[in-house]
């Protein structure tokens, strides 16, 4: 599904110093780049931004994540290495729960997990 179909509810945003280049709607590491595989992620990155720049990133809330595969409504969701939401498998961090489905490339709806 397209983004602009989805509709999100933040309740942190926090600005953080970016350590490198994070497309948006992807999950962002603790370390201020994207969030590794399985890695557990600071928050989602709401915009495109360079490393070096400050960077807006919802922490706590509902979140717009770039799907990395096929996720159904209620999965529980980890970060894959382009920092896209993928199905957690065992022993992956779980960064939150899918809300809507969404295939390879669409946008999926988190709640995340803190």
């Amino acid at each position: 599904m397209a983004i602009n179909n989805k509709t999100y509810q933040p309740v942190q945003i926090l600005t953080i110093k970016a350590t490198g280049d994070v497309a948006s709607n992807r999950f962002v590491g603790f370390s201020g780049s994207l969030c590794g595989a399985n890695q557990k992620a600071f928050g989602v990155s709401l915009s495109n931004f360079s490393n070096g720049s400050f960077a807006s990133i919802v922490v706590l809330g509902t979140a717009i994540v770039e799907a990395g595969g096929t996720i159904n409504v209620g999965d529980k969701v980890a970060s894959d290495s382009l920092g896209r939401a993928i199905v957690a498998t065992t022993g992956a961090e779980v960064n939150g729960r899918a809300l809507t489905s969404a295939v390879v490339g669409e946008f999926v709806k988190i709640l995340l997990v803190p």
